[in-house]
């Protein structure tokens, strides 16, 4: 079979670029490779859903006040015959702290991210602890409240945008990939699981963390890797305040959900690949102490449930690569590697690549820095501070 686009992986950025593709008409025929409709294993349904404009990049922070402003529209925008989208976004902020030395740093980020727009407010200790009476702040420099910061359910957002596509038109074979070919300057056909074969005009790759093994079949050689982060939800058995998305030096990140809470701490001494078996004591050991000694009030909980979702980490710089494949075939564009970031940066992401594919370069955010070439030439542009 035939198509004008082809993109191989229909997780939450292939699905976000093949809503954007398509949603002007422009884009001819587009065809989405998932081997899994239910997503069973992907990483969007086990991930957080936060979108926080609290980073250090120009791009991520632009990225990310896009991601904010299309979620909170999403109910509306993304219904099909009139049936809404719902994803339950809820606006209840970021909260960065520095409690392992690099308060100077995230100062700096600060003040770039009130020079882009970011309404945040930069807490020493006191005003912390008065905002949060809950947390223990003695061991704190400073911290950044980002009141207008959110998290979604990332599965119905995933769902939504999928739906979506395809009452607009997109097809999605439920298929996997197992060959790439090309010929000359152009990637030419995807082989299928099933033995069927699709020939594209674009091909565009966002496998998330399968993403390296794809690519090594056109000869693509992507940093990026699979790395297994475990998250937990427990409950307190004592009322605390309203907290917002909690997220630390110490690399601690958790955030309410439900009647309790959802995160953990990730040990990225742990190799990479694939592991979905969650450690017998891990919470026990590791996250339980690192949140009850930042809330006291957390030492009195129930662990309910454990998962291991998996980033699709990027071994350069942990930052996007968006772009076409410059110096290989010139008809292939990717989006991987967000290390963590895919669900905030997916509409963000999804609209730049449709630009820079029907309109030859991006238009509404610049992503040139994110792009294949710093890959060849080792330039990383990496996060600085709290990734």
């Amino acid at each position: 079979m035939h198509s004008d686009i082809l993109i191989i992986g229909g997780g939450i950025v292939g699905s976000a670029i093949a809503y954007h593709l398509a949603r002007g008409g422009r884009s001819g025929d587009i065809i989405v490779v998932e081997p899994d409709p239910t997503y069973a294993l992907a990483a969007t349904p086990r991930g957080n859903g936060g979108i926080r404009q609290l980073f250090s990049l120009p791009e991520n922070i632009a990225m990310a006040q896009y991601g904010l402003s299309f979620f909170r529209r999403f109910e509306t925008d993304m219904a099909v015959d009139g049936d809404p989208a719902p994803i339950g976004f809820r606006r209840q902020g970021y909260l960065f702290i520095s409690d392992r030395g690099g308060e100077r740093q995230m100062e700096n980020n600060f003040r770039l991210q009130a020079a882009n727009g970011v309404g945040a407010d930069c807490l020493d200790r006191d005003a912390l602890q008065a905002r949060f009476p809950s947390l223990r702040t003695d061991d704190v420099a400073l911290a950044v409240h980002s009141p207008d910061d959110a998290w979604i359910d990332p599965y119905a957002a995933l769902q939504g945008f999928r739906r979506k596509a395809r009452s607009l038109g997109v097809r999605y074979l439920t298929d996997a990939v197992v060959d790439w070919r090309g010929d000359g300057h152009l990637a030419r056909r995807a082989i299928l699981a099933s033995g069927a074969t699709v020939d594209a005009d674009i091909h565009v790759l966002a496998a998330g963390a399968w993403s390296a093994d794809i690519g090594a079949m056109i000869g693509l050689a992507l940093p990026v890797e699979p790395m297994a982060r475990e998250t937990h939800f427990f409950r307190p058995a004592a009322k605390i305040e309203k907290l917002p998305f909690i997220k630390t030096e110490s690399h601690l990140a958790f955030r309410p959900e439900g009647g309790g809470f959802a995160g953990g701490l990730p040990d990225w001494s742990v190799s990479a690949g694939w592991n979905f078996d969650a450690s017998p004591d891990g919470f026990e050991k590791i996250v339980w102490p690192a949140v009850a000694h930042r809330v006291p009030a957390l030492e009195t909980l129930k662990l309910e449930r454990t998962w291991v979702g998996h980033y699709a980490r990027n071994t350069l710089d942990l930052s996007a690569i968006v772009g076409a494949w410059t110096g290989g075939f010139e008809n292939v564009f990717m989006a991987v590697g967000f290390s963590g970031h895919g669900i905030m940066h997916a509409p963000a992401a999804g609209r730049a690549l449709a630009e820079l594919i029907l309109d030859g370069g991006f238009q509404t955010l610049d992503l040139s820095r994110f792009g294949w070439s710093r890959v060849p030439e080792a330039r990383p542009y990496r996060e600085r501070s709290i990734v």
